[in-house]
């Protein structure tokens, strides 16, 4: 097709645009992906497994990645929870609500099945010989028409959920006084875990462990998610001594056990057939070895190593979610994280807080995400006035929606902040990656290999776009006069260059979204994006690019955007910058962003 009709049926197309001529499809002499060779690398960037406060196993996690054919997982449990900082250490049963170090812990009542009554007290007496104070006694009585087991238990909740890591470590010892027990009637000391996928027999669900006081033995119930310890019930006071990761790998040998989370802790009974239970509870303590963030990080590299065996085509690396300041991810580098000056893990959410955070990570070589922005005026102007926190890279792709965190990427891009958009799923469920009702967002980079140092010099390159699994999984990249690649910044004399946009296995009906920003660097005086877009048909798109001409003005960005049939955002780019050669003395540029002609 000779240039100049292939120019016109673009003109015609799209009622010619202002972004300049337009070539479709036409062959051209330079790769879309310049440099040493580089391919796509799909990345699950923001996930929570066992050691964070959700249901979530890294099984999970790994099941949902292998089915959707995700690359990279980046595990981001929060710092503070990987290092049980500030993490609840005793209960005292002094009454229905007790604090420790500041921190509330409360008990919530909670019954199933047929019972006939049930009640509990806390008491002055009796209670534990090692422990003053009080006691909890509960009881339970069955009807007699039920034979089916029924509980009374009540649940344990601390605040913000600082009890909820991995119990890689954990050991949990109580008191319990069983004052009326029998074949019918037992004490119970639940621990409700992480959810797993199908496992041999046994379905998908969440696991728990079970003691109970009155039986014997060791064996599993639901179908193989309920495992049961049994702890025969003597005369007088005894301790409990439960070894959460020893009986979780008795009882599950075909899982990993350190991955399993301390969810839910309840204590109460269980009876049947008109029976009574009725026993005290007293002085509980959680022992755990890890006794800082680098103990922490290493039980989580230990249930890494694991799953590499368990899945050898799927890559991990162990991050985190820095999170006793506005959250940040920390990705790659040499591995530390901020080792707190204090044992309440209470958030300091000011912006400096935010800003040392970035360059103490910095330090250590690590990437760094802003991560779940809110959107709006204050988010553009933050951006703006900080040079984006200092940071790497921001969420986009996230629970909020995208059109509205893109224009404070805008706004951002036209200040020129040089900012890596990634998008994000911020999962703490691990029970299905395409669920329509929460985020999905998986981000693909460009990058020379998995390994870590590769993935993040494509982040800190802009070199990454992120979709919507469920709606579309095709790549994204863009090239500006045959050399200057999407996250790029091109330095030019030339008024007008010519951008490439590779955009593959678009959505039927589908398109692809240009938009062509100013980079005039307005400052905060001016918080709105100044740009124009082409929506560009799927079927305008030639064996995955698109072609046209930008005048370069004063200075510009361009960035992509996937549109479904329904016109919503399925997947989202990272800008290349054209600016002339002398802004380069006004903008700083990271050097591995620069192009010249």
């Amino acid at each position: 097709m000779a240039p100049d009709i292939a120019r016109r049926r673009l003109l015609k197309a799209t009622g010619g645009s202002v972004l300049g001529l337009g070539t479709v499809g036409l062959p051209t002499a330079t790769s879309a992906h310049p440099g040493p060779a580089a391919e796509p690398v799909s990345m699950a960037m923001h996930l929570h497994g066992s050691f964070s406060e959700g249901t979530a196993s890294m099984d999970a996690h790994l099941q949902q990645a292998r089915r959707l054919g995700v690359d990279v997982l980046w595990w981001t449990d929060h710092d503070f929870r990987i290092a049980a900082l500030g993490y609840r250490r005793s209960v005292r049963f002094d009454g229905p609500r007790e604090a420790e170090n500041g921190l509330s812990w409360e008990w919530v009542p909670m019954a199933s099945g047929a019972l006939a009554s049930s009640r509990h007290d806390f008491v002055a007496t009796p209670h534990s010989p090692e422990e003053s104070g009080g006691a909890l006694r509960m009881q339970a009585t069955g009807r007699y028409d039920a034979t089916a087991w029924a509980t009374y238990l009540l649940e344990g909740r601390a605040w913000n959920h600082t009890y909820c890591t991995s119990y890689a470590d954990t050991v949990l010892e109580r008191d319990v006084l069983p004052e009326t027990v029998t074949a019918d009637a037992q004490l119970v000391v639940e621990v409700g875990s992480s959810f797993r996928p199908a496992t041999g027999s046994r379905p998908a669900g969440q696991y728990r462990l079970q003691y109970r006081v009155g039986a014997a033995g060791r064996w599993t119930e639901d179908q193989g998610r309920l495992g049961v310890i049994g702890i025969p019930g003597g005369a007088g006071w005894q301790r409990m001594r439960m070894d959460l990761r020893a009986d979780h790998a008795a009882l599950w040998p075909d899982t990993v056990a350190e991955d399993a989370s301390l969810k839910q802790l309840r204590v109460g009974v269980r009876v049947r057939n008109g029976a009574t239970a009725r026993g005290v509870f007293d002085r509980l303590r959680f022992q755990r070895q890890r006794q800082s963030i680098d103990d922490g990080m290493a039980l989580l590299r230990a249930a890494v190593r694991q799953y590499r065996e368990r899945y050898p085509r799927l890559t991990q690396y162990a991050a985190a979610e820095i999170s006793l300041v506005n959250h940040l991810n920390a990705f790659g580098g040499d591995g530390s994280l901020p080792a707190y000056d204090t044992t309440r893990p209470v958030k300091d959410g000011t912006l400096a807080a935010q800003q040392d955070m970035v360059r103490e990570l910095h330090a250590h070589g690590a990437v760094v995400s802003i991560n779940h922005p809110r959107p709006g005026s204050e988010l553009a102007k933050t951006l703006v006035a900080t040079n984006g926190l200092g940071a790497d890279v921001i969420e986009i792709g996230t629970g909020a929606k995208v059109d509205l965190l893109a224009q404070a990427f805008d706004v951002a891009a036209r200040n020129a902040v040089f900012l890596t958009a990634n998008g994000v799923s911020d999962d703490h469920a691990g029970v299905d990656w395409l669920n329509p009702s929460q985020p999905r967002w998986i981000t693909g980079a460009w990058a020379r290999s998995r390994s870590s140092d590769d993935l993040c010099a494509a982040l800190r390159a802009g070199r990454a776009w992120f979709y919507d699994p469920l709606e579309w999984s095709g790549e994204l990249d863009l090239l500006v006069d045959g050399h200057a690649p999407m996250g790029g910044v091109l330095l030019t004399r030339r008024r007008k260059v010519s951008v490439r946009v590779t955009a593959t296995r678009l959505p039927r009906a589908g398109s692809v979204q240009v938009v062509v920003g100013q980079c005039d660097r307005a400052g905060t005086r001016d918080l709105l994006p100044r740009n124009r877009s082409i929506a560009v048909p799927a079927s305008k798109v030639v064996n995955g690019h698109w072609s046209t001409d930008v005048a370069r003005e004063a200075g510009v960005y361009v960035r992509a955007m996937v549109r479904s049939a329904e016109n919503v955002i399925v997947g989202f780019s990272n800008p290349v910058w054209v600016l002339p050669p002398h802004l380069a003395d006004d903008v700083t540029i990271p050097r591995r962003r620069e192009h010249t002609d």
